[in-house]
């Protein structure tokens, strides 16, 4: 009779152990969020916030940190945070971390996906865009960069129209939708060009 109940208990805790197993391993949300509204704004405007800081870290487990100085919502889309003064930092899985400073953003809560714009800065290693458009797409692990684009390494300073940026390679693709707007120019070491 024992062996019976042993054995029933036995087999209970291993369908309970494989069912959570399945649950974590294809239903669980891509992103596990902590977003922290550090404080609100005490204005007549209920929907102004301050020292904004949102994590997030996707299905690939590379973390997603974003802090704005301020930003708003709108009531009919209270997803979309509208922010100023932006700081976004990428930690990759091979350790190196992409910096991205913006004057403005677009901060999706839902997808994580954010759309800076004007006067921005984005550093990977010895790699620095600037441009005024520049779009993260979690879910295609995508980063684009346009519009007055610039882009420096330590060889090169190049003008281009577009840039991609795969998150899982680290390759990137590079456009330009008029040829004669190309422009790039070697370093020499002396720094002249």
């Amino acid at each position: 009779m024992r062996k019976e109940i042993s054995i029933q208990i036995f087999l209970t805790i291993l369908v309970l152990i494989i069912l959570i197993s399945v649950y974590q391993k294809y239903f669980k949300k891509e992103f596990n969020e902590n977003p922290a509204v550090i404080k609100e704004e005490n204005t007549n405007e209920k929907n102004n916030l301050i020292n904004i800081v949102y994590e997030s870290i996707d299905k690939e487990g590379r973390k997603y940190i974003i802090t704005a100085e301020t930003g708003n919502f709108k009531e009919e889309k209270p997803d979309l945070i509208y922010m100023t003064i932006v700081k976004a930092k990428i930690f990759l899985l091979d350790g190196s971390v992409i910096y991205i400073d913006s004057l403005n953003a677009e901060y999706n809560t839902m997808s994580y996906d954010t759309k800076f714009y004007n006067e921005i800065k984005l550093n990977f290693l010895e790699h620095n865009i600037f441009c005024n458009n520049l779009n993260i797409f979690f879910k295609d692990n995508l980063i684009e960069a346009f519009n007055d684009l610039n882009y420096k390494n330590l060889d090169i300073i190049m003008f281009a129209d577009k840039i991609e940026i795969d998150l899982l390679t680290n390759n990137s693709k590079i456009y330009n939708f008029n040829e004669n707007s190309v422009i790039i120019k070697n370093r020499n070491l002396n720094g002249d060009n």
